[in-house]
């Protein structure tokens, strides 16, 4: 008598099958709940953004505003909201709008009441769902009489680029501690890196802005005897009545800088302070973004600086036992936006006076080769740049140096020679030197 039936393998493919189909099922369906869960959630958000609308609708025009914000009104920047199990952010920017129709406030003629409508803006996120896009919705607030002349000006800022190129989607923090609240407005840049508020109480030195972005340097108007002293070259800016005050920020990505100390063989040396300074001024006379701050290398003889600004700096060694007898590139270089720098300083003991002689052409680039000659009475001693057995591009050396006041003279061919006095009285100095053509 024959017994059919299946085999291990084809059980075990069988199963394999059923398996594949089972998961392939539970898949569909999870993508298929979690749709139906993401509906529900855009449909209590929508719910929700109508609500407000309601509310803003229903409010006297000259309500419609934020509280704190501009225009000044009684609506809440942002604020929770609990439907159907969900947790809702809601953030709400109102804008008053200058419509071209009957001019503008910049136009000539000028438009003496600009406020024309307001723009509202809910932006709505969920804390506790498992998918949610986050959502906005718009609509226009008109008010029900006639418009008249505003009592207010209009404050204008643009936001830009190391290159002068407009940045979108910066944010910009405003803040009016002249008025009663304090005026506190979170706005984003457009695409053409403009936020133009046309409704702006007057106040002079009134507004105090400062521009972020992810990944970008900062910046700032300044108050009057503030971190930038008396006279800030950005103050913050005045606001009069039915003008347009505009003013401009500059922002762009932000760069790092490794430093390395090596020996005359080029040798790493480790546990070396040097200072790191920049040259942007945000006040007269002489008030720098970027003062002066002290590092010191690891055991490596390395150090890394990140989130700097493009400037121009210039470093200096704080470690009294050595003197900086050369660097790659020289003692003061650029940093642009997004650079990633690498900055080599060459340390040697301490003795006496020393001088680094650092020379470079009219475009900032360093010329090796060139003769550089040292003389007093007593004195007189030729080396030639970029020669010694660690690289120090355009760059020559002198320490053991007596006090007192040398010539110094500088030669290459194909450029006119330089003569010029070097007074000796401090333990170093560095002297840079443009050769022309």
């Amino acid at each position: 008598m024959n017994q059919k039936g299946f085999t291990l393998i084809e059980t075990l493919i069988g199963s394999a099958v059923f398996l594949l189909v089972a998961l392939s099922a539970y898949k569909a369906f999870a993508i298929l709940m979690d749709a139906v869960l993401q509906s529900q959630a855009k449909i209590a958000a929508t719910t929700v953004a109508n609500e407000g609308f309601e509310i803003i609708r229903n409010l006297p025009y000259a309500d419609v505003g934020i509280l704190g914000g501009l225009p000044v009104g009684k609506i809440p920047r942002t604020r929770t909201v609990l439907r159907d199990n969900y947790s809702f952010n809601v953030t709400t920017t109102i804008r008053s709008v200058d419509d071209p129709f009957d001019g503008t406030i910049e136009g000539s003629p000028s438009d003496t009441s600009p406020a024309d409508y307001k723009l509202t803006d809910q932006d709505i996120t969920c804390t506790n769902c498992k998918i949610f896009n986050p959502l906005k919705f718009t609509t226009l607030v008109a008010p029900h009489a006639l418009e008249t002349g505003m009592n207010n000006g209009a404050l204008f800022i643009q936001v830009f680029d190391a290159g002068g190129i407009p940045i979108p989607n910066a944010s910009l923090h405003i803040v009016n501690t002249q008025t009663n609240p304090d005026t506190i407005i979170d706005e984003t840049t457009d695409n053409t890196g403009w936020v133009k508020i046309v409704d702006a109480p007057p106040g002079t030195n009134a507004y105090n802005i400062i521009a972020t972005k992810s990944g970008f340097t900062q910046d700032q108007t300044y108050p009057l005897n503030g971190v930038a002293g008396p006279n800030p070259n950005k103050p913050d800016p005045t606001v009069v009545l039915q003008q347009v005050t505009q003013t401009s920020l500059s922002i762009d990505e932000v760069s790092s800088l490794t430093i390395g100390t090596v020996d005359s063989s080029c040798a790493v040396l480790p546990n070396i302070g040097f200072s790191l300074t920049g040259t942007k001024l945000i006040g007269a006379p002489a008030i720098l973004k970027y003062p002066t701050q002290n590092f010191t290398t690891d055991a490596e003889g390395t150090y890394a600086i990140s989130n700097l600004e493009w400037d121009t700096y210039y470093t200096l060694l704080t470690s009294a036992s050595y003197d900086l007898s050369g660097t790659t590139p020289l003692p003061s270089f650029i940093i642009n936006p997004n650079e990633n720098k690498t900055l080599q300083l060459v340390a040697v003991p301490h003795v006496d006076k020393a001088l680094l002689v650092s020379v470079k052409d009219s475009a900032n680039v360093t010329i090796d080769g060139a003769t550089v000659r040292l003389q007093k009475s007593g004195f007189d001693e030729t080396k030639t740049t970029n020669s010694d057995a660690c690289a120090t591009p355009g760059q020559a050396f002198w320490n053991g140096l007596a006090s007192g006041t040398y010539t110094l003279t500088i030669s290459k061919t194909g450029y006119q020679t330089s003569i010029s006095s070097v007074d000796m009285s401090p333990s170093w100095q560095n002297q840079i030197i443009t050769l022309v053509p």
